[in-house]
């Protein structure tokens, strides 16, 4: 096998982060302290939370040198903030030109790695329950459900190319049908979420939040005032998650341009302002404020894009619609075909593609460690293709609907710009007081 070679971060302290398997070639997330999963259960273990659900132990705190808490008790309430898809080099050039807030923010920011695959179910399910994808088994944007016998679409709990939302969720459902691992809230930890309302009920919702609370904002300026309205409580829980897409829909829309990226950055640390202009200053110096991203994005060609379900060579070989995520695709071998299916990739993505069988991805440990979800290499199947940059690869089941645009920014996979996250860390009183490029002038 040709191993497969990954241009390391330019960014110095990105490298201290990037970590290649030695069998593989392939980049590896940080699960021994510098990731998104380690976060959580730091966030935990500061709350002083005992963990419930010994059957699914939680990964590793966050290492000493990350840790905002030293192993102590949070002083106030713990506010984790997920920007989706901040990845650390946008947020390093946005740093440079932002003046006091790039200056405050960059000095108390650290990269640390999202999970594999870089994409918003597998990581935002990590940081809900504390453990890495391989564990708690949800393994990417679509995936394999054997107890369902479908590909399913698990941002919408629809089996892929069906419109409804939520047709995989009945009256009897629970998220342990599709996860392996109780939440953090469901473990003790007490909890607020702050999310889209449009989100509200909703099973993957329900999966990620199963047993805190949740509260639900409409606009930018109502998430401020819904957080402040939680902060202000007179026993505001001990955590807060927050979580705020708009960052990842621009970049899906407009891609990495680094004029579109500020322009959000900016507006979401002028929420962080406002936010701790409403509190008292005693109450604002207590709360911690971790803010974070469950991957970055890079540029997707539609001109080098391959449409697997427009590929005879591929489909042939394959026993059910592809699952995974345009930049990390799980391909499901017919009997006694999977060989062939490996060579029909190869020829067909572009030359030194990443093209390896299931076992060689977990003995990687790109997943995590093991113990892993009972059905992991159902959902994974048996050929898992790592397209390089901008390619992608999609997969329309027939008679689905024509996607309304193509997205010109994706993730999904191991190149360091998906892979490698900020973690920002301070009060609430330090980060929230910076004077950002949208505070408008006192005079």
């Amino acid at each position: 096998m040709t191993r497969p070679a990954f241009a390391p971060p330019e960014d110095p302290a990105a490298r201290r982060v990037w970590s290649v398997d030695a069998s593989t070639g392939l980049p590896k997330p940080r699960y021994d302290g510098r990731s998104i999963v380690n976060l959580a259960v730091s966030v935990q273990q500061s709350i002083g939370r005992a963990s419930k659900g010994s059957d699914s132990p939680l990964a590793l705190p966050l290492t000493e040198d990350l840790d905002p808490f030293h192993g102590r008790r949070a002083r106030g309430t713990v506010v984790v903030v997920l920007v989706d898809a901040l990845g650390w080099t946008g947020f390093r050039h946005w740093c440079e030109g932002a003046g006091e807030a790039g200056r405050v923010w960059g000095q108390n920011a650290s990269p640390i790695t999202t999970v594999f695959p870089s994409t918003t179910t597998a990581a935002l399910v990590s940081l809900s329950t504390g453990v890495p994808p391989g564990r708690h088994g949800v393994v990417g944007y679509r995936q394999y459900l054997p107890r369902y016998g479908v590909v399913g679409d698990m941002l919408n709990m629809t089996p892929v190319g069906v419109g409804s939302r939520d047709s995989l969720i009945g009256p009897g459902w629970r998220p342990s049908d599709i996860t392996g691992a109780p939440t953090l809230f469901r473990r003790g930890l007490n909890a607020t979420v702050l999310s889209r309302d449009i989100f509200e009920g909703t099973g993957f919702t329900r999966l990620l939040y199963d047993g805190a609370e949740f509260v639900g904002y409409a606009t930018a300026v109502h998430l401020v005032q819904q957080l402040v309205a939680i902060l202000k409580r007179p026993r505001p829980p001990p955590a807060v998650f927050v979580y705020w897409p708009d960052l990842d829909t621009i970049q899906h829309l407009a891609g990495t341009d680094p004029r579109w990226f500020d322009m959000e950055l900016d507006r979401l640390v002028h929420l962080i302002e406002r936010t701790a202009a409403e509190l008292p200053r005693n109450l604002v110096e207590r709360i911690t404020v971790a803010v974070t991203g469950d991957h970055g994005q890079v540029l997707a060609d539609p001109a080098l894009t391959v449409a697997v379900d427009e590929e005879p060579s591929l489909v042939q070989e394959m026993v059910r619609p592809l699952a995974g995520d345009r930049r990390a695709g799980f391909f499901a071998a017919r009997p006694g075909r999977q060989a062939a299916l490996r060579k029909a990739l190869v020829r067909r993505l572009l030359p030194k593609t990443p093209v390896l069988d299931r076992q060689a991805i977990l003995d990687a440990g790109l997943f995590g460690p093991p113990p892993f979800h009972p059905e992991i290499d159902e959902r994974i199947g048996d050929v898992i293709a790592l397209p390089r940059s901008p390619q992608c690869l999609t997969y329309r089941v027939p008679g689905a609907a024509l996607p309304k645009r193509f997205l010109i920014g994706a993730h999904g996979g191991l190149e360091a710009d998906e892979l490698i996250v900020p973690l920002i860390q301070g009060s609430l009183a330090e980060l929230g007081s910076v004077r950002s490029r949208l505070t408008p002038s006192k005079a």
